[in-house]
């Protein structure tokens, strides 16, 4: 069979080197639009022939690495990680698009680190060996730390050395828990193994609680940072604030920390010692990062800030819903992660075209710019409202299976997310009525309005935006299948 798992992961980490070969600009957005292409093509097929009637993993790919550790070369997807894929697969190609009259120093090393990034994400997506997984998800830190640093805006390198230092800290309290939980499977087994579904099976059967509690705490950490979720927040507003607007919108592709709750996390929850207080500490950090989150978007004077602070509000919902433990709540927090990363896209590219016409990001200062840029104004409006979860629109769907589901089990929590709703109309209404509408400012002279590359990069994903928010079943219904079956996890053991 082909190996298509490897394929997506090695065509742009290949390709990725093979730019930074190149001599000029064309050279390298012709291979890095090939590779990503390529990428898309194979995961369509994959999307085709994906069964989202079973919660198992499909097109699995298993080679013995080092025999003696435990170590395999493992891959394959199923309905948690498959819509994620997916959607860096869409998103990728027509962010390279988008950039492609962009005039700016090494394009060879930015496509490349462009390539990097997809194929070290695809890689923690696709990974069901646990050294395997932590390969790939450290490798993500680089591309992005060099994206940030080097074209990103004026303190371009604290915001890179706060990215990389929040989450390569919380990377090695989490390889403390895969440790420890590779130890723990050794000394009860005999047998030494990282492979993931192996080690999470073994996880029930350890007798020590303590171990149990620090295992899920140590892997717990390391995700709610990538997240991120509140305390843990605050390399977030810098980092996508300074990147690029392509840097930004890679770092909405990495859903990594939302991944792990759905395929790690929830799974052993059932089995520590005090599940129903973990359900607590995510019902609590969730509905934290939602409101307190908005809040600060709220306070945001410069609109690139604002729609980070507003990523972060959102991501919230993940948290709470997967703390909600009901199929609804669950398939809905997943979702959640699809559906955010096409709307903040879109979002962070009208705020780059803005930066880039009039030379300010101020909300204060913009205005009137629908009078000259109408395509960039419908474009921006539709990302807004889907922000704010407006009915038909992806982020209603999403949002409002998250509250519906998490009700049942959390209802106080969901209540402290409601308010939150009001806020996030708040600040997207606000910032819109300023930036896009009223008198138009004068000293911006005569804008032009978005080119070809932009209108097609930025219209496909609005236009995936309103068909998702139509009929979310062709990426909902794997999600739901996963949901069930970790639901009834817990069911079993009566969280």
């Amino acid at each position: 069979m082909l190996p298509i798992l490897s394929l997506i992961v090695l065509i742009p980490l290949i390709a990725a080197a093979l730019t930074l070969l190149t001599k000029t600009k064309e050279q390298a957005r012709t291979l890095a639009i090939v590779a990503t292409s390529a990428v898309l093509l194979l995961t369509t097929y994959l999307y085709s022939n994906f069964d989202s009637s079973i919660a198992d993993n499909q097109f699995v790919e298993y080679v013995q690495w080092v025999p003696s550790l435990g170590i395999s070369y493992h891959l394959g997807v199923d309905g948690i990680s498959m819509p994620l894929i997916l959607l860096n697969a869409i998103v990728i190609p027509l962010l390279i698009l988008f950039t492609w009259n962009d005039d700016r120093k090494s394009p060879n090393k930015f496509y490349a680190l462009i390539l990097a990034t997809q194929g070290a994400v695809i890689g923690v997506f696709c990974s069901l060996d646990f050294f395997l997984f932590y390969v790939f998800w450290e490798l993500t830190l680089i591309p992005l730390f060099f994206m940030v640093s080097i074209w990103g805006g004026p303190k371009k390198h604290h915001a890179s050395i706060k990215f990389f230092i929040y989450t390569h800290v919380a990377s090695l309290v989490m390889l403390l828990g895969i440790f420890a939980l590779y130890f723990a499977a050794w000394d009860m087994t005999g047998t030494p193994s990282f492979d993931m579904p192996y080690l999470l099976n073994q996880f029930q059967f350890i007798e020590s609680g303590i171990a149990k509690d620090f295992i899920f705490l140590a892997l717990l950490f390391g995700f709610i940072v990538k997240i991120p979720t509140f305390p843990f927040h605050s390399w977030l507003p810098d980092a996508y604030t300074e990147a690029p607007t392509a840097g930004s919108v890679l770092f909405v592709m990495l859903k990594i920390g939302g991944y792990g709750l759905f395929k790690i996390m929830l799974p052993i929850l059932p089995f520590t010692t005090s599940p129903n207080m973990m359900i607590t500490i995510l019902a609590v950090l969730g509905s934290i990062s939602i409101i307190y989150g908005a809040f600060l978007a709220l306070a945001q004077k410069d609109l690139k800030k604002m729609i980070a602070y507003s990523s972060m509000s959102h991501m919230g919902f993940v948290t709470l819903g997967a703390a909600g433990l009901v199929s609804l709540s669950v398939s809905g927090a997943m979702f959640q992660q699809f559906s955010h990363g096409l709307i903040l896209s879109i979002m962070f590219m009208s705020c780059g075209i803005i930066n880039n016409v009039t030379g300010t990001r101020i909300i204060n200062d913009l205005g009137g710019l629908a009078q000259k840029m109408p395509k960039l104004a419908v474009l921006m409006v539709l990302s807004f409202m889907a922000s704010l979860g407006l009915p038909g629109l992806s982020g209603f769907i999403a949002e409002v299976s998250v509250l519906a589901g998490a009700f049942v089990n959390l209802p106080a929590y969901v209540i402290i997310a409601l308010v939150a709703i009001v806020i996030t109309a708040a600040y997207h209404l606000w910032a819109l009525q300023r930036a896009m509408f009223g008198v138009y400012n004068e000293r911006f002279g005569n804008v032009v309005d978005i080119n070809v590359y932009q209108t097609m990069s930025m219209g496909i994903i609005a236009i995936l935006v309103i068909y998702f928010g139509l009929n979310p079943s062709p990426v909902l219904d794997m999600m739901l299948t996963n949901s069930e079956y970790i639901v009834s996890l817990a069911a079993v053991m009566g969280v």
